[in-house]
């Protein structure tokens, strides 16, 4: 069967950060573009980084409600309810985003699994930090993991297809990729072109195309298609 792997924010949704979550924090995404230009890590470490940092250091503390509340003011790229309705194949979602706040979206019902970064709650069941952090190379492991649920090697990518936006997503795309599945870069109508160009440079891609999941749209075709 084929197995379609999404990441989250800026491929199934509008906005390539979490900005409902970063808005609900009361923190500037300036202060967080600031904070990743100047420390090392990868971008989902550096920004997790930041949110613990600014969690502990204005004692701010999230419920679990108000986590899950966040999914109201989420913008999705038209047409993905419909379209994961739709689907007759086993899908996924591989992302950087706090697993918790995805287990409880409306659309978690559409997928097989869902892997993410863990949240770590108080005694009072506030959150209070990003525990287990999701990183580039841990969504390979991610996807190794699929494929070994499936039945599969942890290298057959075949009739697999990873739906990424970012370089976060390198690992992934290039793994799947280069073990025989097919990876998409997915943007808004507004492309940035210097990200294509470096996603084209790790030879991670295979096709690029707006993130818009309705009816016969591009990517719609790309995704049902068989193989390259």
């Amino acid at each position: 069967m084929k197995i379609n792997i999404f990441d989250f924010d800026g491929t199934i949704t509008m906005d390539a950060w979490p900005n409902n979550l970063i808005k609900k924090m009361g923190c500037d995404l300036n202060d967080i573009k600031k904070y990743i230009k100047e420390n090392k890590g990868t971008l989902v470490e550096k920004f997790f980084g930041y949110f613990n940092k600014f969690m502990t250091d204005n004692n701010v503390k999230l419920s679990k409600d108000e986590l899950f509340e966040l999914e109201q003011t989420v913008k999705y790229n038209p047409g993905i309810q419909d379209f994961l309705k739709g689907l007759k194949t086993k899908n996924y979602i591989v992302s950087g985003g706090f697993l918790e706040l995805l287990q409880n979206i409306e659309i978690a019902k559409y997928f097989d699994g869902i892997y993410g970064t863990t949240a770590e709650f108080d005694v009072d069941g506030f959150l209070v930090a990003a525990k287990e952090i999701m990183t580039d190379d841990k969504k390979v492991s991610a996807i190794k993991d699929i494929l070994k649920k499936n039945g599969r090697k942890e290298d057959d990518c075949r009739d697999v297809t990873f739906i990424g936006d970012g370089l976060s997503d390198v690992p992934a795309m290039r793994f799947v990729k280069s073990n025989g599945g097919r990876s998409i870069f997915v943007h808004q109508p507004f492309a940035d072109e210097e990200l294509y160009k470096k996603l084209n440079a790790e030879d991670a891609i295979d096709f690029r195309c707006v993130a818009d999941y309705r009816d016969e749209s591009e990517l719609v075709k790309i995704i049902s298609g068989g193989n390259k």
